[in-house]
């Protein structure tokens, strides 16, 4: 079993809350996920954690499971990312799957990252990762609401803070519902002023979509070295890292509760 402890029991009824182990296999059990990996041609090894590690120990697992044996990993013909995250939604939506978890090849992560996503149950949930050409700030992102949504977003510091609503999340790892894709227009990924994932993110708010990011997963973004939160606080305490703008915005309070957030952890 997963260590659970940081999954919101409360968000289950009090039954669900007491056979947890039943929950979880039988949420694994009724979903039918779609692994798609959209950078097909780039999973190279490299000593110590390298996406190459990652997408076999996330085989092994799923192939370990019994309530996930009807999952499948898939890639595309080498494509730009836009095209591909559209080809494997379009099969995700074709092929009757209930979800679609795309994982970008220049991350690394853990085994159990779509087992753990799914306990949620909600239509569009990301990860902490950060970003990997230098300034590496978190790509956790809220509304400036000075400036236009296509012009810049504010990222937020959330580490360790539980599931959080946020307004949009870097793609590195995203489970999505297929029911959410369902209800949009085709094409659900496309490239403008912003990125596919930026834009993906508004039309589902557009939509009445919320977009959840788990704080407590960090994947580790890939260069010659993997980037994570350490990369990130080094320039932050040498003042390498700057916002778009002066103004820092909070992160929505909708969901979860004040008590589960800590907002003094969010720097202004």
């Amino acid at each position: 079993m997963l260590n659970i402890k940081k999954i919101f029991k409360k968000d289950v009824s009090e039954e669900d809350a007491a056979n947890w182990e039943t929950y979880c296999k039988k949420t694994w059990s009724e979903a039918k996920v779609l692994i798609g990996l959209p950078n097909t041609g780039t999973y190279d090894d490299m000593p110590g954690d390298s996406p190459f590690k990652s997408f076999i120990k996330l085989a092994m697992f799923i192939a370990s499971n019994l309530e996930s044996t009807k999952w499948e990993i898939r890639t595309v013909p080498r494509m730009v990312t836009h095209e591909a995250r559209n080809a494997l939604a379009k099969m995700a939506i074709d092929e009757g799957f209930t979800h679609l978890m795309m994982i970008d090849s220049d991350h690394v992560f853990d085994k159990d990252i779509v087992h753990t996503l799914l306990l949620y149950k909600r239509p569009v949930v990301g990860v902490r990762a950060y970003r990997r050409t230098s300034p590496h700030y978190p790509c956790i992102f809220v509304k400036d609401p000075k400036l236009e949504e296509t012009e810049a977003m504010t990222f937020v510091d959330a580490c360790n803070m539980g599931l959080m609503v946020t307004d949009a999340v870097g793609f590195g790892a995203i489970l999505i519902s297929t029911e959410v894709l369902k209800k949009m227009t085709y094409p659900y990924f496309y490239f403008s002023k912003t990125g596919e994932d930026f834009n993906f993110c508004r039309d589902a708010r557009e939509l009445g979509f919320k977009i959840y990011v788990d704080t407590d997963i960090e994947i580790g973004h890939v260069t010659s070295r993997v980037i994570r939160r350490a990369d990130y606080t080094s320039q932050e305490n040498n003042g390498e890292i700057r916002q778009y703008s002066k103004d820092m915005v909070k992160l929505i309070k909708k969901e979860k509760g004040n008590e589960n957030i800590n907002y003094a952890k969010i720097k202004k």
